[in-house]
């Protein structure tokens, strides 16, 4: 069969099987000994155009049709329906998008796909848009700050009909900052993880300080040791409101905040990072009674260290992320963490997109509380 450019004929057994085949402007036809042939015309886009040939009215009438709208008698609106499903007709959805000066599509932008929690995050989002009647389009923003700008001109561009922006990557950069300015000017959006100062669109978020905070007391109650600290990074607005809420904790026992580390991250926040940040710390980890981390990846490399180590966790080290994804109950020892309900989230997210779509007030800043979750890793059962 013919490939594009590529300059390949169909196999013998096709061609015998008498396929019709378009080639650019070409066709190329092979009759068979028995059976229906194909005919190049059933393989054509039906339009508009064809429907109203076919039923004997207007296009004017088929677009009403199809629009819901005008005046069409019962009975004519019934014979054009009968028409449209008999030639198989399905509407071009970006046309008639750019046609009503509006996309039916929400855009979820995450700060990467690779992310579980971000993958938890993207299924609710989309059960719940979709419940609305509305469909999605998932970017991922790499952790990049151009690659973000360009998912929100192209948010302009698509006419969306509303934007979601879920990133705990800093969103204060001049061209980051104007880019979402412009891009709310037309595009309803919620962001999900930080609020600006001054911002145009509503924010749903965690109260990542205290939660990290009431962490660390609960751990510190159960092994009063210093704390290795794990996810600090200049471009990380929530890694940086995460450790505010473990300094504050440590401030409360002078003693151990002395003997505590935290650690700032270069080379990204995943399981790699983990694993080495811990390793690098094999002369000194005896010295920490927890390692605590600002996402889950993190967590799970720092406990594949700590068992190449010869440490046990959680009886010589406890560990426990941030996110609380899937995995985390069926790992050995199954993982604690700082959970973020994605349920919680999108609860708020959604009906504030609809709020803007249909040009109402969008509500104000949501502040969302998290559970810590104690498993294996911090001395807990594995059941949760």
């Amino acid at each position: 069969m013919a490939c594009g450019g590529c300059n390949r004929t169909a196999p013998r057994d096709q061609r015998a099987a008498g396929l019709a085949i378009h080639v650019g402007d070409r066709s190329l036809a092979r009759a068979a000994p028995r059976g229906p042939r194909l005919h190049l015309k059933s393989m054509k886009q039906v339009g508009v155009v064809d429907i109203a040939r076919e039923a004997g009215v207007s296009t004017a009438t088929v677009s009403r049709v199809l629009n819901g709208s005008g005046a069409v008698t019962e009975a004519t609106r019934a014979h054009v329906r009968e028409v449209i499903a008999r030639l198989g007709y399905t509407p071009n959805a970006f046309a008639a998008s750019l046609r009503k000066g509006r996309n039916d599509a929400i855009g979820i932008a995450v700060a990467s796909i690779s992310q579980p929690w971000h993958v938890k995050l993207i299924r609710e989002l989309r059960r719940a848009i979709r419940a609305q009647g509305f469909t999605t389009i998932v970017y991922d923003l790499e952790h990049s700050e151009e690659v973000l700008i360009e998912h929100a001109e192209s948010a302009r561009r698509l006419r969306l009909a509303g934007m979601v922006l879920a990133t705990g990557d800093r969103l204060d950069a001049p061209d980051v900052r104007a880019a979402l300015d412009q891009l709310v000017e037309t595009v309803p959006l919620v962001v999900i993880g930080q609020q600006l100062p001054d911002a145009g669109w509503t924010t749903v978020a965690f109260d990542d300080v205290t939660a990290s905070e009431h962490a660390v007391q609960e751990l510190l109650e159960r092994r009063a040791k210093p704390v290795l600290f794990l996810g600090e990074a200049a471009s990380s607005y929530l890694s940086e409101e995460r450790r505010i809420g473990v300094e504050r904790a440590l401030r409360a026992a002078p003693e151990l905040l002395e003997g505590s580390e935290l650690v700032t991250l270069t080379a990204g926040m995943d399981y790699a990072a983990g694993y080495r940040e811990v390793m690098a710390r094999a002369a000194s980890l005896s010295q920490f009674g927890t390692v605590f981390c600002v996402n889950d990846e993190l967590a799970l490399g720092a406990c594949r260290a700590v068992h190449e180590l010869g440490f046990s966790v959680p009886n010589d080290v406890m560990v426990i992320g941030y996110g609380d994804v899937d995995m985390l109950p069926y790992v050995v020892p199954s993982l604690s963490s700082v959970s973020g309900d994605v349920h919680a989230v999108a609860e708020r997210v959604v009906p504030a997109i609809m709020a803007g779509i249909d040009g109402r007030r969008m509500p104000n800043p949501a502040k969302l509380q998290r559970r810590i979750v104690h498993r294996e890793s911090t001395g807990g059962s594995g059941e949760q």
